[in-house]
């Protein structure tokens, strides 16, 4: 005859659980009977052993029932192993709450939790009566997650615990059961044990091929992936990141981000805010970080793109309007530096930009005029406006005409059927911007005059007078002053254009916005290369006649041969002396002056270079006394300095404003260094 196991519980669900376990283990030797607390309790127990889920249970059911007949166990209970995985992923140091509703049993927990290996976290126990627990952000639970405290983020519940092995052996031995018996329930508790580790290491596999298969997804896109898990310790770091940050993957992930990113405001909105975006400078380089909440795995994902990157995500409503080439794309913030001289000439654009009248944009080649004018037009009160850019200098005289004025119907061969609408007329109530405008032809110039003084144009090969309101802005590089004395640009209209005129100051001016500007370029090329320190002080000397369209296309050629993600000394200079090479100077090769004409214009323009470097203008005064090698009244000065205006190597200007080489006589000057040998011998 089987002998009778009662088995007592404070729940219901507690007791359909380990009646499950006993019964899987025990019913073919035994009777199981099984009673909870909170359910019906029978007036007396009749058994051979009464097994109790814990010692509290026992207590206090021991004046409501007679067992004195029985023998009585009380069970240990332990962790079920489907749950050790999970809660092995905590990660270390993690401060986790254990949460049950007695407090002997909550110890009890936490002691099993030891038993079993769970021991690289800190344990604190729950108590009803504490309501703040510092730090805490996981709480693992037997079921009773009702009384975890809302502020914890990450709640684990770990269901019913089993009973362990050791009252499984206790069980055995009261009910005497033989050897063979004996075996055979210790096959049954380890098969269960065994094919739940099986499936632990299935899982982990494919956890690991879907790691390894994301990894390698993140690591090919063109924007930065962070991901921090709810202990704020990065689980994800991809390429981009290494490149922008400089640092490795393997030495940055399962640590915390603040020990890892040092900008305090960014780790903050990754793990604390509630923005979902938010614009910062990284290393240097302009970033929008995204940050997205993975709510199964309470994972934080923060994605970065540079400035450029979200620009055209969030900018796709003016795209079509900016291919038709009617929209100014630039505005103020994308012009970039710091220097005194640049954020001068910025401050009076805005002012400039408010007024109606037009403005005259002077700079070498490569220094930013269309960008200045089209931050100058979105910062008037035609902003809403049409913008037209056209390069006076890229166009036949005729075609020039017939872009910028429009024509009538075969008003010569090869007419559009009904004319066409010039540049002029498209940009009413806008504004055009007149580049090089230096180079356009006296008839072109007086045509200008007109539409400057009366406000209307004719077609080409019409009668009809159009009226139209549109705002000028020229810009030229040459020597508009020069070329009004020679007879080659008409002075009414320079004195039209001259109302307001703004001076944009070459690069090697403001030599403090170099690196600036390389970052962002690197920015714009999605790359985040590393420049070496020695290799940015070679930018930083380089003289860059050709100003920040000369340094962009060396940036992208140096990202292009760089490796590593780094650009080194040695690539910058192969690329610099070949650019120097490149500046060739045909006029002034064939020069014939004498020796001491070649001597005294290296002296003069070094001077004035060693000045204007300073960000001066040179005085007659200044260049006399600081002038090397020679000695030369004030009044020989005047001559020379004549003799190199008329060269166009330098501007002259009245009273104070001194003296300032030209692009050209930068040329001129490298080219006499190369021959230093033959002038200084």
């Amino acid at each position: 005859m089987k002998k009778k196991l009662v088995l007592i519980t404070g729940s219901k669900q507690t007791r359909i659980i380990l009646h499950d376990q006993l019964k899987e283990l025990l019913d073919d030797y035994i009777f199981i009977e099984c009673f909870a607390i909170d359910e019906e309790l029978p007036g007396e127990i009749d058994g051979d052993v009464v097994l109790y889920s814990s010692e509290s249970i026992k207590h206090e059911i021991k004046d409501r029932l007679d067992v004195q007949h029985a023998h009585e166990i009380v069970g240990n209970r332990t962790i079920h192993h489907k749950h050790i995985n999970e809660l092995l992923q905590i990660p270390a140091h993690t401060k986790v709450l254990i949460v049950n509703d007695d407090d002997k049993e909550t110890l009890k927990l936490i002691e099993s939790l030891y038993q079993v290996g769970i021991n690289h976290v800190q344990f604190i126990p729950f108590k009803k009566q504490k309501t703040y627990y510092e730090g805490v952000e996981v709480a693992v639970s037997p079921g009773e997650i009702h009384l975890c405290p809302p502020y914890v983020k990450h709640v684990i519940d770990i269901g019913v615990r089993l009973f362990d092995m050791a009252t499984i052996f206790e069980l055995i031995k009261s009910f005497g059961f033989n050897q063979s018996n004996h075996s055979i329930i210790w096959d049954r508790y380890l098969r269960n044990i065994i094919e739940l580790q099986k499936k632990l290491i299935e899982a982990e596999g494919q956890m690991k091929e879907l790691h390894l298969h994301v990894k390698s997804v993140v690591n090919v896109v063109e924007d930065g992936i962070l991901a921090v898990d709810f202990n704020k310790r990065i689980t994800l770091f991809n390429k981009r990141l290494e490149s922008l940050f400089q640092l490795s993957s393997s030495d940055v992930v399962d640590r915390e981000i603040q020990h890892v990113i040092s900008n305090k405001g960014l780790v903050e909105f990754i793990t604390s805010s509630a923005e979902k975006s938010q614009y910062f400078n990284v290393n240097g380089y302009e970033m929008v970080i995204y940050k997205s909440m993975i709510q199964e795995s309470n994972t934080t994902v923060a994605t970065f793109k540079s400035v450029n990157q979200a620009v055209e995500i969030e900018g796709k409503a003016q795209s079509e309007l900016r291919k038709n080439g009617f929209s100014a794309k630039y505005n103020y913030q994308d012009i970039i530096g710091e220097h005194p001289a640049l954020l001068k000439t910025i401050e009076i654009s805005r002012k400039m930009a408010v007024t109606q009248y037009p403005i005259l944009i002077q700079g070498e080649t490569g220094t930013g005029k269309e960008l200045f004018a089209q931050a100058i037009h979105n910062h008037s009160t035609r902003k809403n406006g049409p913008f037209l850019a056209v390069n006076c200098s890229a166009m036949t005289d005729t075609l020039l005409e017939s872009e910028l004025f429009g024509y009538e119907e075969a008003s010569f061969t090869g007419a559009q059927k009904g004319g066409k609408k010039g540049l002029f007329e498209s940009a009413d109530k806008g504004t055009i911007f007149l580049d090089e405008i230096g180079d356009i032809s006296p008839r072109l110039q007086t045509q200008l005059l007109r539409v400057l003084q009366e406000k209307e144009i004719r077609r080409v090969g019409g009668t009809r007078v159009i009226p139209i309101n549109v705002r000028i802005i020229a810009a030229t590089h040459n020597n508009l002053l020069h070329k009004m004395k020679e007879g080659l640009f008409r002075e009414d209209l320079y004195y039209r254009l001259h109302v307001l005129s703004l001076t944009i100051p070459p690069l090697r001016y403001r030599r403090t916005d170099i690196p600036l500007l390389i970052h962002h370029f690197i920015s714009k090329s999605k790359t985040w290369t590393h420049i070496h320190p020695e290799a940015m002080k070679l930018l930083i000397e380089y003289e860059w006649l050709g100003n920040i369209r000369e340094l962009k296309g060396v940036i992208e050629y140096l990202l292009t041969v760089c490796d590593e993600n780094e650009v080194k000394a040695k690539d910058v200079e192969y690329r610099l002396s070949s650019q120097k090479e490149e500046h060739t100077l045909h006029e002034i090769e064939n020069e014939s002056v004498d020796l001491i004409e070649l001597q005294e214009n290296h002296a003069l323009l070094e001077t004035i270079k060693q000045c204007n470097d300073t960000g001066k203008a040179a005085s007659r005064k200044w260049i006399t006394q600081h002038l090397k090698g020679f000695t030369l009244t004030e009044q020989q000065v005047r001559n020379r300095l004549d003799v190199l205006e008329e060269k166009e190597y330098i501007i002259k200007r009245r009273g104070r404003a001194g003296t300032k080489i030209t692009e050209k006589g930068l040329h001129y000057l490298y080219h006499l260094k190369t021959k230093q040998h033959l002038i200084n011998p």
